[in-house]
């Protein structure tokens, strides 16, 4: 069985990074500029998620959206982030380097992580996942359909 999920796990890291060199060639192409994830890959996570999320979904693989918020007390600061999970846990994330400059613990500079939660993503108290539906509002409906339109034609 676990042989099974290695391979979903391969496979599911071969399309993320697929998907992430299509983002990053629709950048240097000028397509995502005006678009939600067009500070990709900060502060974008969601938007990100939501396309990758529905990217997979078209390919069969199951996912659950992720967010959580990191809270330092010492600070008083929190930071949100969001991912995908897969369900055996597997984390999909292809936003994480926008914490590359972060001090750590925050710190990180994984553009694509496909695996188990790590003490990154153990960082955040986590809201309730969110299974793929392939509805949304009308009004962020069309904006990630334009920018996931753009990204499909850089696959």
């Amino acid at each position: 069985m676990s042989g099974i999920l290695d391979n979903q796990t391969k496979l599911v890291r071969s399309f993320a990074n697929d998907f992430r060199k299509a983002i990053e060639r629709a950048l240097e192409a000028d397509r995502l500029c005006r678009t939600v994830i067009g500070s990709f890959p900060s502060g974008c996570c969601g938007y990100t998620s939501d396309l990758l999320q529905r990217y997979l979904a078209e390919k069969g693989i199951a996912t659950q959206y992720v967010s959580g918020t990191y809270r330092d007390c010492s600070t008083n600061d929190s930071q949100s982030h969001a991912w995908l999970e897969l369900t055996d846990g597997t984390v999909v994330d292809i936003t994480g380097d926008q914490f590359r400059n972060k001090p750590r613990p925050l710190q990180n500079d994984s553009p694509v992580y496909c695996g188990k939660p790590n003490d990154f993503y153990n960082l955040f108290e986590l809201d309730p996942p969110c299974e793929y539906e392939g509805t949304y509002s009308m009004n962020i409906d069309r904006k990630e359909k334009e920018a996931y339109d753009i990204i499909c034609k850089h696959l």
